[in-house]
């Protein structure tokens, strides 16, 4: 894939993660750092469409070190359903004398509504992974509301039995949770995308949203090409490199990186030269956008790069 991210002309494409990715590829507007997720999500896990304003409240585990309490989500250790529904139970009845709703389809994405909508700007969990939380506290109107309820929150969560069994059992505690991506899902867009290809539930809640084919990403593009389609717009997303990077996990991050040149970049540049593919573009989440055609990879005198020097932030 080095090859083809050095022949070609890349474009600037402002967002912070995958999620914004998406949202902006299906044309949902937004305002500056407040991407409606969470009603996509609850969509793509639910398959029912969210009744108004929506928030994702997800647990996550608090560890403190010299930098502060730094935030582990809950893809980096077990936690049963059984687990998340006895502490949700819990923090559903503290947070219902609000009037707010706490739902679960999934034990790592819990989710609020019915309290109506919210000034709040909070950093997204996908980019608080591995960095303290001290240095992103939610901002706006409604902000300060919420830091006392997590306070309290975490309180609950801290001496909740489901804690104090994981402690005896030297897991990592469940013990607070972040808010972040609230919004109101859009009246139905248009159908910008044929399939979505995803293990990602805000992206399998977009391609609900427009009515798409969605499916589970395959192990290999091999099983994905092998299904006709023809004038397809096809996105696929691979995100098994953005946790290694966020906890700084290089090994991991290498061994990803080697099946996925593996597995996918090299069978779909195979496929683009023999022009079976009119284009490839990749987000890789670095702010650009990278549009391969084949004539891009005739470009022979254009030296090939490495990835590091290719997807440097400019």
């Amino acid at each position: 894939m080095s090859r083809g991210l050095s022949r070609c002309q890349p474009r600037s494409f402002p967002a912070r993660n995958l999620e914004e990715t998406a949202l902006k590829l299906f044309n949902v507007r937004f305002p500056d750092r407040q991407a409606p997720v969470a009603p996509f999500a609850r969509l793509g896990d639910s398959g029912q469409l969210p009744d108004g304003y929506c928030l994702r409240a997800d647990p996550v585990h608090l560890r403190a070190d010299t930098r502060g309490l730094i935030l582990f989500d809950t893809s980096t250790f077990p936690f049963s359903d059984k687990e998340s529904q006895a502490l949700l139970a819990s923090v559903a009845d503290f947070l219902g004398q609000d009037g707010w709703q706490l739902e679960s389809s999934h034990a790592g994405h819990w989710y609020l509504s019915g309290g109506g909508g919210q000034e709040l700007i909070s950093v997204p969990l996908p980019l608080l992974r591995g960095k303290p939380v001290s240095d992103y506290l939610p901002q706006g109107k409604d902000a300060l509301v919420w830091r006392t309820r997590l306070n309290e929150i975490q309180m609950l969560m801290h001496a909740h039995p489901v804690n104090q069994q994981r402690a005896e059992r030297g897991l990592p505690l469940v013990n607070s949770l972040w808010i972040w991506g609230g919004g109101v899902l859009p009246e139905n867009g248009a159908q910008c995308f044929n399939r979505v290809v995803t293990n990602n539930v805000t992206v399998k809640g977009l391609g609900k949203w427009i009515s798409s084919r969605c499916e589970p990403v395959p192990n290999h593009a091999d099983e994905l090409l092998s299904k006709p389609g023809n004038n397809e717009r096809v996105l696929v997303t691979l995100e098994a490199l953005d946790a290694p990077a966020a906890y700084e996990d290089l090994g991991h991050w290498n061994e990803t990186l080697e099946r996925y040149e593996r597995d996918w970049f090299k069978p779909l540049l195979d496929v683009l030269t023999g022009r079976r593919l009119r284009y490839l573009e990749l987000f890789p989440g670095n702010g650009q956008r990278y549009r391969m055609t084949p004539a891009h990879l005739l470009k022979f005198w254009k030296r090939s790069k490495s990835y590091r020097e290719t997807l440097a932030k400019p």
